[in-house]
């Protein structure tokens, strides 16, 4: 795989099968954080006594998309923010002391869109009480007894089309950029960096983040309900208040006004039509 050398060369005590542990914690986090949310869907459905849960039960699974997703671009930022600060107390140790952060962050981040694809009553069957929380998680399908039924077919086309699109983006982002690069190794080492110049930067800034969107958009389709729009919208925005305030800050610091132009001519995470010939044939090159 490209750039794993230069990966594993900065996690010099987890050389080997050791570098699994970061594997396993990552699939720790993100079990929890799902976990946690799909615990959220249903709360007041397992705690029917609790007045206040009867209150605030529509709520409940985008309270727990919003914690899960506010604490882990806030874990994300941690990361950008101790530069400086790991590499003067730990030296060529920097980037493996705050790797965690990446390594809890991001499994926290992907834990939101996996959640989105899950119905609200997976723990818990909705009640009759729950007239509120059955509309805003059913399928319009559902709700709307005029769907045709091939519509269900459509959807599932759909959903994995987005879905597979996301995914051979993430792929081709690896073999693009390399694994140290979709790491973050070069955050803490600018100077050992090349200058990323492939042509799906030419279409979008952030192509990584544009897979994940990608990958909620099949989850709106599959899904088909308000929630997962809902989630789509918090995941989104997330994103943006995480680009604008930590990512592009520190990348208009570094390259300054070339940025702001570079910024004000290709998007973000969305493809303009003009460029979709161009994308797919990105995407399909070999």
């Amino acid at each position: 795989m490209k750039g794993i050398d230069e990966f594993r060369n900065k996690l010099p005590d987890y050389q080997g099968k050791k570098i699994r542990v970061f594997a396993v914690l990552a699939l720790v986090v993100f079990v929890s954080s799902l976990m946690f949310q799909l615990f959220l869907d249903s709360l007041p459905r397992i705690f029917r006594k609790i007045d206040v849960l009867q209150i605030i039960a529509p709520l409940t699974p985008i309270i727990g998309s919003l914690i899960i997703i506010s604490v882990g671009f806030l874990v994300v930022r941690k990361f950008w923010r101790i530069r400086d600060k790991y590499l003067s107390k730990y030296g060529i140790k920097a980037y493996q002391k705050a790797f965690k952060f990446v390594v809890i962050g991001i499994p926290m981040l992907f834990s939101v869109i996996v959640h989105s694809f899950f119905s609200t009553d997976l723990i818990a069957p909705y009640s009759i009480d729950d007239t509120l929380s059955r509309y805003l998680g059913r399928p319009f399908s559902e709700l709307l007894l005029s769907f045709p039924f091939y519509v269900l077919y459509i959807r599932l086309v759909l959903s994995i089309f987005f879905v597979g699109l996301g995914l051979t983006v993430v792929n081709r982002a690896l073999s693009f950029f390399g694994i140290d690069n979709m790491s973050l190794v070069y955050i803490f080492y600018p100077e050992e960096s090349t200058l990323q110049n492939h042509a799906i930067y030419s279409i979008l800034r952030h192509p990584t983040y544009h897979s994940l969107l990608l990958i909620s958009i099949g989850a709106i389709i599959f899904r088909f309900s308000i929630y997962s729009v809902i989630y789509f919208l918090i995941f989104l925005v997330g994103i943006n208040i995480h680009i604008k305030c930590v990512e592009e800050k520190e990348l208009i610091q570094r390259f300054g006004e070339g940025y702001r132009k570079y910024k004000e001519n290709v998007p973000a995470f969305f493809v303009r039509l003009k460029d979709l010939k161009k994308y797919f044939s990105i995407l399909l090159k070999a």
